[in-house]
Order: structure tokens, then C-alpha cells, then sequence
């Protein structure tokens, strides 16, 4: 929402001007440069990054992050998001499974008995040769979410393009949308194995 109030207010202000004003030129001419600034940042910080090497991981995603303070695991993730409602931030997980038609989400354990599904902003893809146990850094953040029945159909769908065995039965099992705690990411650090 930020990225794109700059850019509105910015053409907000190129539109209007300001000119006819001589007496706060400079001041105008000022506040245009650091607006000008800010639409630099934002464009630079909208630019997709695919595979930029961070050391121990490579980068993918719209944000440029790295692996410093990253203490938070799934666990103490959605320990928060029981307390807070959400979470958002860096956490280190382990990858359980990689859309294999794309690369355009992944799973990890939550820690317990389940996974957590996680959604790539804008749906940019990590490689689908990522293996399961594959550690991974992901920014972003939680989301309660409604999976409807089209879409649990299309992730069946996905599972049986990737070669996996998909019964009739785990789609007629599909009866109604269901709610799950989701993952929003703008940027993920995979682990270089």
C-alpha cells in the first residue's frame, strides 16, 4: 500500500504542479527532488529478483533481505500469530513440498501437525527442483485465509501434473472453501545445499 500512495501522491504533485508560486521555488523544487527520491526507492524496491547469490542462500522475491536476525522459527511464528492475530516478519523454515508445475508457492511444517501454505507476492517462482528439507528464509507475512473449492481442485490438479497419484475420491472429498492460516511472501532466501 505504501509503494503505491508514494507513487500516487508523487503524481499527484507532478500533476498539480506548483510553479505558479515563485516565492517557494526553491522549497517546491526541494520537496520535488526528495519526491522524486522516493519514486526511485519504490520503483528499485518493486524490481523482481531471481536468483541473486546471498552467500549461504540465494534470493528470490521483491524485497532485497538477508539471513541476519532471523531467530524466529514456525514454531514461535504462529505463537504470535495466537497472540497477536498475525505475523510479520523474517522466519526460518524447512521446506516440505514445492509447486511442482511452477515454483509459484511452498509448504512448511507448522511446528505441530500441519503445514502452512506459502504464496509468492505477484507470484514470482523459486525453482521446482528445490528439494523437500530444503531450508528457507521467507518475509512476509500471515494471513487467514479462504482456500475455495475451485482452488483446492486447481492445487489437486497441480499435484497430479507433477506426476503425484490423485484420487477422485480427494476431489470429491472437496466439499466446502476451507479457511487456513496462509503464508504472504515478498521474498524467500533458499538455502544453497
Amino acid at each position: 500500500m505504501k509503494k503505491y500512495f508514494v507513487l500516487g501522491l508523487t503524481g499527484l504533485l507532478f500533476a498539480c504542479g506548483g510553479a505558479e508560486d515563485t516565492a517557494n521555488e526553491n522549497e517546491e523544487s526541494d520537496s520535488l527532488a526528495t519526491t522524486e527520491a522516493e519514486v526511485e526507492e519504490v520503483v528499485e524496491e518493486a524490481v523482481l529478483i531471481e536468483g541473486e547469490d546471498k552467500g549461504d542462500y540465494t534470493l528470490y522475491g521483491y524485497e532485497s533481505i538477508d539471513a541476519e536476525g532471523t531467530e524466529i522459527d514456525s514454531p514461535t511464528m504462529l505463537a504470535e500469530v495466537e497472540v497477536n492475530g498475525s505475523f510479520e516478519g523474517k522466519v526460518k523454515v524447512e521446506i516440505e513440498e514445492v509447486c511442482q508445475k511452477a515454483g509459484c508457492w511452498i509448504t512448511f511444517n507448522d511446528g505441530a501437525e500441519g503445514s502452512i501454505r506459502v504464496f509468492f507476492k505477484d507470484h514470482f517462482t523459486i525453482p521446482t527442483e528445490t528439494a523437500a528439507g530444503t531450508q528457507a528464509i521467507l518475509y512476509g507475512r500471515t494471513v487467514n485465509d479462504t482456500l475455495d473449492i475451485d482452488f483446492q481442485k486447481h492445487l489437486l490438479d497441480d499435484a497430479k501434473e507433477a506426476g503425484e497419484e490423485v484420487s477422485q475420491e480427494e476431489y470429491d472429498a472437496i466439499t466446502e472453501d476451507k479457511i487456513e492460516t496462509t503464508f504472504e511472501c515478498d521474498a524467500i532466501l533458499v538455502a544453497k545445499n
